[in-house]
């Protein structure tokens, strides 16, 4: 019998009525009722008891222990270790049932811990050992608890299901073996329709748009094709990529924007098409920041551990290792004590270690690598693609065919991955690369220990040791001088911006001589120091070069240090391009604190698609791009020169392959002709009375998609009126979800999922990637059309560009980009053959400017208008009765 009990309690919440329930894990059956969550039953003595989403465990008075939901599943499930979507349940019984569930889940993971090699678990013990509160006794718990099957149990033991037809599927089909062929492949019952059986559909849209992807594949020519949502645009692209490769010796890379599609091609696509790979195989992979480098990984396990907190988080960190496959950064995105530590444990570096991570298969950067070498068919993002380019195909190796799907982003993010920037912490990773990996705060300890240990080994290790200590010098100096630049910069900013209100958003450097005049001598120093310290380096450079059978310790260790020598030449180039060059392709800009001081000095190219025309013409591959929103009507040219495709020989064919949706009948799209104007006073509260008068009288699920937090803020304000708030428990109408800058979106969109009924408030983020089929949404509202922000610098410097070559700006490129948008916000709703929604546009600019015109003309469907609020809730009815 067991010396102490482990209680998991839960929250409930129903009306008025709230309390906690908690269940006996070991036993499996008994509840119990609590006062409080840190309230264990008196008839218990001295339990440990799981309680509460906050990161802490802390003793009870009766001698018992009290641990949080995130502290205790770190240790049972280092991979999900949250036991509930939610912090409160509604109402006693689904908390009773979602504990009964939680012991079956308890049983798995409690096996799962005593399969665990010994010693990862004598190492967890060992960190915990002689901290308070004691958890020894709950390990030895888990480690002797005897594991009966329950009643309920054997689906824990259920082989994992097989989609029928995949299972059943004794000879695949063949794959067509020519562009002509690739389009009845898909509307066959026998060839495409054999891996779906029974549930094959075929679309003629889809069948187009293979045939066409095939048919440039197979003649080397750019391709530019829109794909409406419901086409089945990965499919169309995975088949003919995959006939192209297995035909030949050929690998490919099939680029996306968001991870959510890559899991749906990576999980779901692939699998499905597994039959017809043969021998090839396909693989993910990131950028290098979302791996967890060896090296990393020694640094964060040997830190030192000082208190019960930090003792916890070694214990998880040992037990995610011996878990994780990949060591992705975004398993521990949610971690409940390891999360907090991110950029600590993955902070940012571009060099493995030559003497550990290239041996063997410990660090899962190489390892990541290794695989994606191997791979006939790569996925990867828009980033690591463009990383890529930059540096001639040196991360994916030669490939031969390029896909790219949500191609509209692509042009954003080769921007941003051109970028140049400042920040005040610049110089934070040459200290990760320099500072001690056992004492934290000490600078440069690297560069002490290698001189002490190169010292010993003869005239050229006492030489190099030498080296090393002047190089320290010269780094200090530079380190200074950057200080002291940042801080004149700093103040030349907040001389300029005095006021609050004239410090948001970036503002524009037009003239680097007068802008940066005044710190001349601060820029100059610095320059100096950097240029030192880069010759300090060189010096250091080709005196270690000359030290022969050094061990791999210390060829590890002046590999981070050649790591900081780039990285200072990088540095000392980028600030002479900030502060005095002058290139009419670039605009610099500088992003002030919210009160004082300076976020960021950057500078960032103007077109993009000059940069992406000069990789595609190096390139032995033309590219295939498709999104759902590239043309604007049915004019491509603003896109084609957003991705490099105008002035090709041979030219970039466009097609469009049309939504097979029945937008007339799926769809209702409302737009008052008669409502305050975007730059009205009562504009906000317009709209906050419109989302106001939809949560209280439709009860469907809602989002509103704006163009700031501010007016977001004032809704919410309108909505908090009526009673309107973020209780999920509230009776008054649908639980309000707005998104907060300073919090990641993941969150409010698993939220929004979640609840039965809910209206979300959210910007940029949502106007794109998101997907809520059925209903999950079913109202959309587009308070703004989402114009790009003409004072920022980029936008002014662009529209300047276009006007000085003899075009109308706002027409060419604002209105064209906004049209865009606004088609992607309009696809968040529309998702499936039966889905149903409505669209109110709140922005009367599509009835009153000439320009409404090229809006309207892109909706797939007439817009109607509506008149009072009234009216608003009628026209919603009636469409919704006609379901």
């Amino acid at each position: 019998m067991m010396e102490r009990d482990l209680l998991h309690a839960r929250a409930w919440r129903q009306g008025s009525d709230e309390g906690w329930l908690a269940i006996d894990l070991i036993g499996g059956d008994r509840l119990y009722r609590l006062q409080t969550e840190t309230s264990p039953p008196p008839e218990l003595p001295a339990p440990f008891l799981v309680s509460g989403r906050d990161g802490s465990c802390v003793p009870l008075p009766d001698g018992g222990v009290r641990l949080s939901e995130g502290a205790f599943w770190a240790l049972l499930d280092p991979l999900r270790p949250w036991p509930f979507a939610d912090g409160v349940a509604s109402g006693a019984l689904e908390a009773e049932n979602q504990l009964r569930e939680l012991v079956l889940r308890f049983r798995r993971r409690a096996r799962w811990w005593q399969n665990l090699e010994s010693e990862v678990r004598a190492g967890c013990r060992n960190l915990l050992r002689g901290r308070k509160p004691d958890l020894l006794p709950l390990l030895t718990m888990l480690t002797d608890l005897p594991l009966k099957p329950l009643a309920t149990s054997a689906r824990e033991l259920e082989p994992e299901k097989q989609d029928p037809a995949v299972q059943d599927l004794v000879v695949p089909p063949e794959l067509p073996a020519s562009s002509r062929a690739m389009r009845a492949f898909f509307l066959e019952e026998d060839a495409l329709g054999a891996l779906y059986g029974e549930h094959f559909r075929p679309r003629e849209e889809q069948a187009i748009m293979a045939e066409e992807v095939s048919a440039s594949l197979e003649r080397g020519e750019a391709l530019l094709l829109e794909a409406g949502t419901g086409v089945g645009k990965t499919l169309a692209y995975l088949l003919p990529l995959l006939t192209a490769v297995r035909h030949g010796e050929q690998r490919a890379v099939v680029s996306t924007h968001t991870k959510a599609l890559q899991s749906q091609i990576l999980e779901q696509d692939l699998p499905r098409l597994k039959p017809l790979l043969g021998d090839k195989s396909f693989n993910l992979l990131m950028g290098r920041a979302n791996y967890l480098c060896l090296r990393q990984r020694l640094a964060y396990a040997q830190r030192p551990v000082e208190n019960f907190d930090q003792a916890l988080a070694a214990a998880s960190f040992r037990l995610w290792l011996a878990v994780t496959s990949d060591g992705l950064r975004e398993e521990l995105s949610h971690h409940p004590l390891l999360g907090p530590d991110l950029d600590r444990i993955f902070f940012r570096s571009d060099n493995c270690l030559p003497g550990q991570c290239y041996e063997g298969d410990r660090c899962y950067v190489q390892r990541a690598r290794r695989r994606a070498r191997d791979a006939d068919l790569l996925v990867v993002n828009h980033s690591l693609l463009m990383h890529d380019l930059k540096a001639g195909h040196m991360l994916l190796g030669e490939i031969d065919y390029l896909v790219v799907d949500e191609a509209h982003r692509l042009p954003a993010v080769a921007l941003e991955s051109h970028a140049v920037a400042c920040g005040p912490r610049r110089l934070d990773e040459i200290r990760d690369l320099l500072g001690s990996r056992h004492k934290e705060g000490s600078r440069f300890e690297l560069l002490d220990l290698l001189a002490a240990r190169l010292e010993p080994l003869g005239k050229d290790g006492a030489k190099a040791a030498r080296r090393l200590v002047d190089y320290s010098r010269a780094l200090r100096r530079a380190f200074g001088a950057y200080q002291d630049w940042w801080q004149a910069l700093a103040d030349r900013v907040d001389s300029v911006m005095p006021q609050p209100h004239q410090r948001l958003g970036r503002a524009r450097v037009r003239d680097k001589s007068e802008a940066f005049g005044i710190m001349r001598r601060e820029t100059a120093e610095l320059l100096i120091r950097l240029a030192e310290a880069g010759t300090a380096f060189a010096d250091l450079k080709r005196a270690t070069d000359k030290l022969e059978d050094l061990s791999s310790g210390l060829e590890d260790d002046l590999a981070q240090v050649a790591s900081s020598g780039t990285l200072l030449r990088q540095l000392e180039q980028d600030v002479r391009f900030l502060m005095e060059d002058e290139d009419e392709d670039w605009v610099t800009w500088v992003q002030p604190g919210p009160e004082s001081g300076v976020r960021v000095l950057g500078a960032t190219l103007l077109e993009a698609g000059t940069v992406l025309r000069g990789y595609w013409e190096d390139t032995p591959y033309a590219p295939i791009m498709t999104s759902a929103t590239l043309a604007v009507g049915e004019d491509y040219q603003h896109m084609m020169g957003e991705l490099g495709l105008l002035r090709r020989r041979p030219p970039c064919r466009t097609v469009t392959c049309p939504s097979p949706f029945d937008y007339d009948r799926q769809a209702l799209i409302l737009a008052p002709r008669y409502f305050p104007a975007p730059g009205a006073r009562d504009f906000s509260q317009a709209i906050g009375e419109v989302m106001r008068t939809l949560a209280m009288n439709v009860p469907r699920k809602t989002m509103g998609l704006y163009t700031s937090f501010q007016m977001i803020r004032h809704s919410c304000e309108v909505l908090a009126e009526a009673g309107l708030t973020d209780d999920p428990h509230s009776t008054c109408g649908p639980v309000i979800l707005a998104q907060d800058p300073r919090v990641p979106a993941g969150g409010l969109l698993d939220k929004f999922r979640a609840h039965r009924r809910a209206m979300l408030l959210g910007t940029a983020t949502f106007w794109e990637g998101v997907d809520f089929p059925g209903r999950d949404l079913e109202i959309l509202v587009v308070t703004k059309l989402p114009f790009l922000v003409p004072s920022d610098p980029w936008v002014e410097a662009r529209c300047e560009r276009i006007s000085a070559a003899g075009d109308n700006p706002f027409i060419r490129f604002m209105v064209r980009d906004a049209v865009l948008r606004l088609r992607q916000g309009f696809g968040r709703l529309i998702r499936r053959l039966g889905d149903r929604g409505v669209v109110i546009i709140l922005d009367n600019r599509l009835h009153t400017k000439n320009y409404g015109a090229t809006f309207l003309s892109a909706l797939p469907s007439v817009p109607a208008t509506f008149g009072d609020a009234d009216d608003l809730v009628g026209r919603i009815e009636q469409f919704f009765q006609q379901d």
